[in-house]
């Protein structure tokens, strides 16, 4: 079986080549390729211990019969019978106000979710442009910020257009979505396929609810999904078209929906705000007016905004408040701190779990835990310039901790001292720099 798969990597690496070679070439031929080897490679790759769908089948489960569970569902894919089956959508909190909807597939959908997003990826890869970093391999959050940061400091950067699409994932157009598939792929196997997920529907407390519009939620195809749909909605038609009606200096950086343009004046950031609501209002689109904004921000930005009694202005874009600051010669550099909201996210999130923890397990078992989850914000928002915000974050969690453990019965567990005494023994990760944003190489 896994031989087949092992021939299948070796076909999608001849389509990226293909690909590359011939821009305009459109593939007929893909579904075949989702046969059990390639889709057993698939299941493997899944991550374990997730909430089942639907369904109630959990990856352990389907794992005891896998050979004949992938027979029947390569059976069902050829015989053109299989249909993904309707999302379970839950709720988890997003901030103080909100709350964040998360979609559940069943685990034999996201088997074939994941084969269609490995030959997408092998197809349109070699077509995303340089300004596009996000859920694509061997690219990060830390380097559309190092390119963002290079942009600034190095070129004629004056303004910002900090923009936010309104609920993106849930209102991406299907037939514009179709439309910009047929530019690469001719298959009709292949593109039903994707248009049954698509309109596979959810299930939210047990009711059935049609999608009209949007990608799938909390699938493994919707951020391939998304980012087709914004490289042909936004990405070329900035590069090829709007950037020739600017004269200055403009440059797009995009990490899946969230985005922000340098331009070098202000009339041309207007320009391209008007412009992007026309462009995005034709897709199905929309730019929440509360979040997108042009802020007067670069080399001079600050001086000049001095001089007419304005505080210096500020951005968020990818967890982080990007700010006019000063090196220790006195020159221009940009400065990047954790956003405030973020920093109560997470604040929020912590809290929440260990309020959840804290007599459900031994301290010792979620204490390991907690040192993964300190390290892993250290290890996202530790980039050079922001030690402050996470030794906050490192002192917040350490009086949460304190606060948490001393309410797991009515008799007091530590002191100042005694906990002190027990973070000498089972010390917690201090806060250090991981990342440095200039070189993008790991802080020493």
């Amino acid at each position: 079986m896994h031989r087949n798969g092992d021939w299948v990597q070796t076909k999608l690496k001849l389509i990226t080549s293909r690909a590359q070679r011939d821009r305009g070439c459109r593939f007929s031929s893909l579904a075949y390729l989702l046969n059990e080897g390639f889709l057993a490679q698939c299941f493997g790759e899944l991550k374990r211990g997730k909430a089942p769908g639907i369904d109630g089948v959990r990856w352990e489960e389907y794992a005891e019969k896998l050979t004949e569970n992938l027979r029947g569902l390569v059976s069902r894919l050829k015989a053109k019978r299989y249909w993904p089956q309707p999302v379970k959508r839950v709720y988890i909190p997003k901030d103080g106000k909100s709350m964040r909807p998360l979609g559940l597939p069943v685990v034999e959908d996201k088997v074939v979710q994941m084969g269609m997003a490995r030959i997408l990826e092998a197809i349109f890869e070699v077509d995303f442009l340089e300004v596009s970093y996000g859920f694509r391999p061997g690219r990060s959050c830390h380097d559309a910020l190092d390119r963002l940061d290079k942009a600034i400091m190095s070129k004629p950067v004056n303004y910002v257009v900090e923009a936010d699409i309104k609920g993106f994932f849930d209102h991406v157009d299907h037939k514009w979505l179709m439309e910009c598939l047929r530019q690469r792929i001719s298959d009709p196997s292949f593109l039903r396929l994707i248009g049954r997920f698509l309109k596979a529907g959810i299930m939210e407390e047990g009711k059935y609810v049609e999608t009209g519009e949007g990608t799938p939620q909390g699938g493994i195809l919707s951020p391939v999904l998304s980012n087709i749909y914004l490289h042909y909605v936004l990405d070329l038609w900035f590069e090829r078209r709007m950037k020739r009606e600017l004269s200055g200096y403009a440059e797009e950086n995009r990490y899946a929906d969230d985005f922000v343009i340098c331009v070098q004046r202000r009339e041309e950031g207007e320009r391209v705000l008007r412009a992007l609501r026309e462009r995005f209002a034709k897709f199905g689109l929309s730019l929440s007016e509360e979040k997108t904004r042009l802020v007067e921000f670069g080399r001079y930005a600050g001086v000049n905004r001095e001089r007419r009694g304005e505080k210096p202005d500020t951005f968020d874009y990818l967890g982080f408040t990007h700010f006019i600051d000063r090196s220790r010669r006195g020159k221009f550099k940009v400065g990047q701190r954790t956003s405030k909201k973020k920093f109560r996210a997470k604040i929020k999130a912590m809290n929440s779990w260990l309020k959840s923890v804290r007599n459900a397990v031994k301290l010792r078992e979620w204490w390991a835990i907690l040192r993964v989850k300190l390290l892993g914000h250290y290890r996202y928002y530790g980039i050079s310039g922001n030690l402050m915000g996470i030794k906050r974050y490192y002192l917040r969690v350490l009086a949460l901790v304190y606060k948490w453990i001393n309410r797991r019965s009515q008799r007091r567990s530590y002191n100042r001292k005694g906990f002190a005494h027990y973070l000498e023994y089972y010390p917690l990760p201090k806060p250090r720099i991981y990342r440095n944003l200039y070189t993008l190489a790991p802080a020493k």
